[in-house]
């Protein structure tokens, strides 16, 4: 009988649930980091505009606040690191979520001014991971003290704090750029937002999901 993995898991879940967030270190070579750095500049033209201005609670559980922002679909080099056995395997041991599965990837292009305001990911994102392809990506918005927040609750964040609120509770998380770690955390449970942008930025995000 295997006795050795639950025993192992427990303080990675433990510490999960508590803070919602992990960086996970030694999962993304140069050459691969490179790669996805340039399939992303070759793929911009192929950017389709995500941009809402609505605050809303989604059928799924998720939350939305108005966005400005662009996707670019996943190229040859994105899908192979979002469906990667190695990084799975790095995520399930950091989270301690030992059925985690892929549901693929995008790059998040924020031109100057761009923004999302704050918002929770698809219920598909257990986890979602998070790579800045460009040096110097401002952190984004957290709201730690409002995991697992009902969708009103966040409505009423919105109308009291704004899109981007600022304060006790509300906090930033910086995402790994050209170190060969990804930023992994808990984007359906934890509120988080990014401000408007001073230049270009680009992120490449990915979804896991907890079966």
């Amino acid at each position: 009988m295997d006795t050795e993995a639950p025993v192992d898991r427990l303080p990675a879940r433990a510490a999960w649930e508590e803070t919602g967030t992990a960086v996970v270190p030694r999962v993304l070579e140069p050459d691969r980091f490179k790669a996805l750095v340039e399939e992303a500049h070759d793929r911009l033209d192929l950017v389709a505009p995500h941009v809402h201005e609505h605050t809303a609670a989604h059928r799924d559980g998720s939350f939305a606040s108005p966005v400005h922002c662009g996707f670019i679909p996943p190229g040859p080099v994105l899908e192979a690191l979002a469906y990667d056995k190695t990084l799975l395997t790095a995520l399930r041991e950091a989270t301690g979520i030992p059925r985690l599965v892929p549901r693929g990837g995008a790059v998040v292009l924020y031109r100057e001014g761009d923004f999302q305001g704050l918002h929770t990911d698809s219920v598909k994102s257990t986890v979602t991971v998070a790579v800045a392809l460009t040096e110097n990506l401002p952190p984004m918005g957290w709201a730690p003290d409002l995991l697992g927040a009902f969708p009103d609750s966040l409505g009423k964040v919105v109308t009291e704090h704004g899109m981007f609120p600022e304060g006790k509770g509300f906090t930033t998380l910086t995402h790994p750029y050209g170190d060969g770690s990804v930023r992994a955390f808990a984007g359906y449970h934890v509120p988080h937002w990014r401000p408007p942008m001073e230049s270009m930025g680009l992120l490449v995000t990915m979804s896991f999901m907890d079966l």
